[in-house]
């Protein structure tokens, strides 16, 4: 009895479209559209290769408009393809890419007889497919002058009385064409509204989760992280550590005697204390360090890959940058405003209460202590 065998499945290699395409979204769009409307010059240029063989065109008169095609539609794959298009404004190259084909098919109406009856609804398609990226006067242009281009070459080639050219119905073909333009302007304008609206719609909804972004993670007074948003990284940096066992270090920090501050100052004045400490902070903290509102005038800083001694020396550096920089005048006397931090270093296995519970103490000792002092736990 015979035994199958079964190789091992070799890595696939990437798909053709891929390799085509690209990755990009955008850029498989632009790509599967320019192959669509290339796929269809291509079946007219077999139309006419049949021709040849059964001699109904000439080569001489088929090989250019070949030729045209191949090299218009691999020049547009190309550039977009290997993103040298992405410099432009419109990164998919419409316009020209339009251009080039309206004007293959002027020459493929005066060059040759045979497939001329689907050339203007091959133009529509063109103009179809520029609909996205033309606005409705660029599409109205174009078809417009493919019109008298094509107009031009019917009556030339009359009065040259060349064969194969039936004038009248070429005449009733570039009229009902032409009658056709204003609703094909009516079409263009409403694709060009609707595709504008779905790009400001699209807008609107990338600034709307912006914004909701923003209110989930920032503090509206501050705009430094919220207390929601600390925790969720405390739980990202303890995850990290116990997986590739980085250590880290968190304080907490609170501004003395705000509630004085408050007082006699008003809630406006402090508020604005409460934002200069944000903007302090950011400032003088390392990038990779994340300062956070914590509640009221308490705010805590979470210090990645840091030790105790480390992030206590942090925390002196800033206090002292505070003081320096944060205050407000009294009776034309500058008050610098003093804070009190405490710092703690996570230990394996420990919740994140239990950490906080550490550095509320150690802030609690600075207090006591004095205030205007950074104290480690």
């Amino acid at each position: 009895m015979d035994t199958a065998v079964f190789a091992p499945a070799s890595p696939s290699a990437p798909h053709w479209a891929d390799w085509l395409l690209g990755d990009a979204p955008e850029q498989r769009l632009w790509l599967t559209r320019l192959l669509r409307v290339g796929a269809l010059f291509l079946a007219l240029d077999l139309a006419r290769a049949l021709g040849v063989v059964f001699g109904l065109v000439t080569l001489e008169d088929m090989a250019p408009l070949l030729a045209y095609d191949v090299v218009v539609l691999a020049a547009g794959i190309a550039l977009i393809r290997s993103g040298w298009s992405a410099k432009f404004e419109d990164p998919a190259l419409t316009m020209p890419l339009v251009a080039l084909g309206l004007l293959g098919i002027a020459l493929a109406y005066v060059r040759v007889d045979l497939g001329r009856g689907a050339l203007l609804p091959l133009a529509a398609v063109v103009l179809v497919h520029g609909m996205h990226r033309l606005t409705p006067r660029q599409t109205l242009v174009s078809a417009g002058a493919l019109l008298v281009v094509l107009s031009m070459a019917a009556a030339m080639m009359a009065l040259l009385s060349l064969q194969g050219l039936n004038l009248a119905q070429e005449a009733v073909d570039l009229g009902v064409a032409a009658l056709g333009l204003p609703a094909l302007a009516a079409v263009a304008s409403r694709a060009h509204a609707v595709l504008q609206t779905h790009a400001r719609q699209r807008t609107e909804l990338r600034q709307t989760l912006a914004r909701l972004e923003t209110l989930t993670t920032k503090d509206a007074l501050t705009g430094l992280a919220n207390h929601r948003h600390m925790l969720h990284l405390l739980d990202v940096e303890i995850l990290r550590h116990s997986r590739q066992g980085r250590q880290f270090s968190i304080a907490l920090l609170d501004l003395d005697h705000f509630e004085r501050i408050n007082q006699e100052l008003g809630r406006a004045r402090a508020d604005e204390v409460l934002r200069q400490v944000g903007h302090l902070s950011t400032a003088h903290l390392r990038a990779s360090d994340v300062m956070g509102r914590w509640g009221g005038e308490e705010f805590m800083v979470l210090m990645p890959e840091t030790d105790l001694a480390g992030g206590a020396r942090s925390l002196e550096r800033l206090k002292e940058k505070l003081y320096t920089k944060l205050g407000f005048y009294r009776e034309g006397r500058w008050v610098p405003v003093n804070c009190s931090a405490g710092v703690t270093r996570y230990r394996t296995g420990e919740t994140i209460h239990q950490m906080l519970e550490r550095a509320e103490q150690a802030l609690r000792t600075a207090k006591a202590n004095g205030r205007n002092q950074v104290v480690s736990s």
